[in-house]
């Protein structure tokens, strides 16, 4: 009976011996017959072992050049070692008469998309599937391919072709799953949530309960949303991004010390999250304790001390409390560091307002109009500004602008009526 060296060798893997692996594996290749080498390259590519699969895989290639099956092999590999010149190369050898050419043309497809060429991985792809259009793992590598690519109408439709054909899950990939993301992505919500739903929570991957959740909270769903969140947090803790959501869903229930609470676990887990402490600062506001929230927006800017939206919040507590000067300097300094935003203008413009600093303030207004002409809250402020300059030309001017964008405020209507005449 002949000696299998190959399931020596595996077995002496299993056990740690890679020195006598070795050894084994070199009499593999000397005294075992073909089908136990090309098995054991299998097995060795399997486990990681990609040079000795590779060894394998060339001694069998040098013995029968014909077998374009053991090149596709050998591209594998080589892809896994980044070694993409070698890989072409095995593939440019396999003729479209090839038994092997689709395999050829799915595995060129993963070097294209390795290396960023999408129309080439896609052209590969589709060629693929001309050869043989019933092929479900051509159909799933394209669905793929556009899921990634962010072309979710074509992959939902490859999705959907495979669920019809009773595949529920390939290569470990849910397609129900996908199908509901995809959705998701495309802004039909309704038909997400209809697939998503169709997953037993239990079955679902931590992400795909999370998307589940945020549709929820899109269509209002909120107690549904907070029962998954809730659970994910329970899982995994760390899975922070879970907590500004929460904190907003609570928000939208009325429920602000469930929020304030959940920013504040949220920051527990990552104290470099900004957007947590701006979030916490602004249920701090809401609360009233403004103190609080001046040092959770502080400390958001000791991070990133360029985070916009921290800026305009902060300045929108100072300007509550009159700050006007801290306003000036804080956001003349950060537009002459390059920091900027269109409502840097708009604030600079009320707190000069305010600070009897009228040229700065009318500067600032002239040029923030630009920016904020179809935006009522700006422009009320810009009708005040012109009405406290006596400019009433300018004024009715932004009057009619308000009510544009506003017609059902009758206290401006009788304004500009009674100015007009």
């Amino acid at each position: 009976m002949a000696t299998n060296y190959a399931q020596q060798m595996l077995d002496t893997l299993s056990r740690g011996q890679l020195e006598e692996a070795q050894r084994l594996f070199a009499q593999s290749l000397r005294h075992d017959d073909d089908n136990l080498i090309y098995s054991l390259a299998e097995e060795l590519y399997a486990l990681g072992f990609l040079n000795q699969s590779r060894r394998a895989y060339k001694k069998l290639l040098e013995k029968y050049p014909e077998e374009d099956g053991i090149r596709t092999a050998l591209a594998d590999i080589a892809i896994e070692d980044d070694e993409i010149d070698d890989a072409q190369n095995y593939l440019a050898q396999i003729k479209p008469e090839s038994d092997s050419y689709l395999r050829a043309l799915l595995v060129k497809a993963d070097i294209y998309q390795t290396e960023g060429l999408n129309e080439s991985a896609e052209y590969s792809l589709l060629q693929a599937e001309e050869i043989a259009p019933d092929e479900e793992v051509i159909q799933f590598a394209l669905a793929e391919f556009y899921y990634a690519n962010q072309a979710f109408q074509k992959a939902i439709t490859r999705y959907r072709a495979l669920l019809l054909k009773g595949q529920r899950e390939m290569s470990r990939v849910d397609i129900v799953s996908r199908i509901g993301v995809a959705y998701a992505q495309v802004g039909n919500y309704d038909n997400a949530i209809g697939y998503l739903e169709q997953i037993k929570l239990d079955k679902m991957t931590t992400d795909t309960r999370f998307q589940l959740a945020i549709l929820y909270q899109e269509n209002k769903r909120e107690d549904e949303a907070i029962h998954i969140f809730n659970d994910i947090l329970e899982t995994d803790p760390k899975y922070t991004s879970v907590y500004p959501l929460l904190g907003q869903a609570y928000e939208n229930k009325q429920q602000l010390d469930d929020a304030y609470r959940t920013y504040q676990a949220g920051l527990a887990q990552d104290e470099t999250n900004t957007r947590l402490y701006r979030l916490a600062g602004t249920a701090a506001v809401k609360t009233g304790d403004t103190a609080t929230a001046e040092t959770y927006y502080r400390q958001a800017l000791a991070i990133d001390d360029a985070d916009v939206m921290t800026i305009i919040v902060l300045s929108e507590l100072l300007f509550e409390q009159h700050r006007v000067d801290e306003i000036i300097n804080m956001l003349t300094q950060y537009l002459a560091d390059d920091v900027s935003d269109p409502q840097f203008y708009w604030y600079l413009a009320r707190a000069y307002q305010a600070s009897g600093n009228d040229d700065k303030a009318q500067a600032y207004f002239e040029s923030a109009l630009p920016l904020f002409q179809e935006n009522a809250t700006f422009l009320f402020d810009l009708i005040a500004w012109y009405h406290q300059q006596g400019n009433r030309d300018a004024e009715i001017s932004a009057m009619k602008q308000y009510l544009f964008l506003d017609p059902n405020d009758a206290d401006m209507q009788q304004r500009l009526e009674d100015l007009a005449f």
